[in-house]
């Protein structure tokens, strides 16, 4: 089969050169050397001709080339879609109402800037919570710092109510929501916004000469812990003298006779 089409090839090219040699018709002779006529295209001015060297056959009998450019232009337009959403949402501009609905979906609420006279940071105090921001869940204590999904309408150095409090736990006693805590809260200071450690995506497909290698690195908000409220905190005491560990006296065994 490949043979045949290799013939058929040599045979449109050295039908082609034939059709060269032979001097073109006096007609068309004579539309080339008359005026122009700003009426008439270039296009219909060519020759009979010229239409074998316009003649493009591919000898490809796979149909995995076609799929495989189908295959890339379908990632690069998804690509492109997915880059236009996200420069939308930063470009567009919201309304302080649309602002605190979207952060209330998350699961926070900013308060403000964080002010000089502010003494936000407090004692140790053994009282835990479980929070819910987005769809990641969180253990947190009283000056623990946590990495979140980057956290829209909020800059370094802002206060932060996290209102999604699935469970408040101290010594004494366990709240646990169904499923959260309507009047639990936990409050958070803004530190910075990073980026995490770079990962490698690779696609490769066996046989098809096709492979792609991307880098990613998710954008993530750190948060200090400053308070917990909700629940009755318990009072450290505080003496003088340090805290000794249990020893475990050894039992004795009866000597049998």
């Amino acid at each position: 089969m490949a043979h045949r089409r290799c013939l058929h090839s040599a045979l449109l090219h050295a039908t082609a050169l034939i059709s060269l040699k032979k001097s073109p018709p006096l007609s068309i002779v004579k539309a080339l050397t008359s005026k122009p006529n700003p009426v008439i295209t270039t296009s219909n001015l060519e020759p009979s001709w010229f239409i074998p060297w316009s003649y493009v056959r591919h000898f490809s009998s796979r149909k995995s080339d076609d799929s495989e450019k189908e295959a890339e232009m379908e990632e690069s337009s998804d690509g492109e879609g997915e880059s236009d959403e996200m420069a939308s949402d930063m470009v567009r501009d919201y309304s302080p109402e649309e602002k605190e609905a979207e952060a209330a979906a998350i699961g926070y609420k900013v308060v403000g800037p964080l002010q000089r006279s502010d003494w936000v940071f407090k004692d140790y105090e053994p009282v835990f919570a479980v929070v819910q921001i987005g769809s990641h869940q969180f253990k947190v204590s009283n000056g623990d710092s946590i990495f979140t999904e980057r956290l829209k309408f909020c800059e370094v150095n802002d206060k932060l109510i996290l209102n999604k409090v699935l469970l408040l736990g101290s010594p004494t006693q366990t709240i646990i929501g169904r499923p959260i805590l309507p009047d639990a809260a936990v409050h958070a200071v803004v530190e910075e916004h990073a980026l995490d450690a770079k990962v490698i995506i690779f696609k490769k497909k066996r046989r098809k000469n096709y492979r792609r290698t991307k880098g990613h690195r998710q954008e993530l908000t750190k948060l200090r812990i400053t308070d917990i409220q909700g629940i009755e905190k318990p009072e450290i005491k505080t003496d003088g003298k340090p805290l000794k560990a249990a020893v475990k006296k050894p039992e004795k065994i009866a000597a049998t006779a």
